[in-house]
């Protein structure tokens, strides 16, 4: 960081925060302002299949039932794969 609080040029601009399976991206909502006040652009992905919200998971909790974990790790790494620079994760 430098004094003005922003990221040093050199050093990772954005950061990709990876929520739990229970939950959403919605989880990290205090987390992605706190960062983006501080010049940090930050990636919250959800899972594929979760794009719908909790409410749609509720009534519908197949993308829940056939999500496998190597989708999980193919999705979120095709997404950081597609940065200009390595991220914080």
């Amino acid at each position: 960081m430098t004094v003005s609080g922003n990221p040093k040029p050199t050093a990772p601009d954005t950061i990709v925060l990876v929520h739990g399976f229970w939950v959403t991206p919605l989880s990290w909502e205090k987390w992605v302002e706190r960062y983006e006040d501080r010049g940090y652009r930050v990636l919250t992905p959800t899972y594929p299949g979760f794009e719908g919200g909790v409410e749609a998971l509720r009534e519908d909790p197949s993308p829940i039932e056939e999500l496998t974990f190597p989708t999980i790790i193919e999705h979120i790494g095709g997404i950081i794969e597609e940065l200009d620079k390595p991220p914080i994760i």
